[in-house]
């Protein structure tokens, strides 16, 4: 059973003090589930963006952002 590489989306939101961000990877199953990894945790936004481009690439992913109060779901 292979992973089809298009359940993947990279997630940069604002971290909660505002200042800085994180960068997620989630993994979508079938049931509409999602699983994330952190691959960055309180960067700054030049840092979370070179990351998210990075982990995207990787994954072939699509990159979302989100603020700090926007629903993730």
């Amino acid at each position: 059973m292979g992973v089809s590489m298009s359940n993947f989306v990279v997630r940069v939101t604002s971290h909660f003090c505002g200042r800085a961000y994180n960068v997620d990877l989630v993994r979508w199953d079938k049931g509409g589930s999602g699983m994330k990894v952190c691959k960055a945790f309180n960067v700054s936004r030049e840092e979370a963006d070179k990351e998210a481009l990075r982990v995207a690439e990787l994954y072939d992913a699509t990159v979302e952002r989100y603020k700090h109060d926007q629903t993730l779901a």
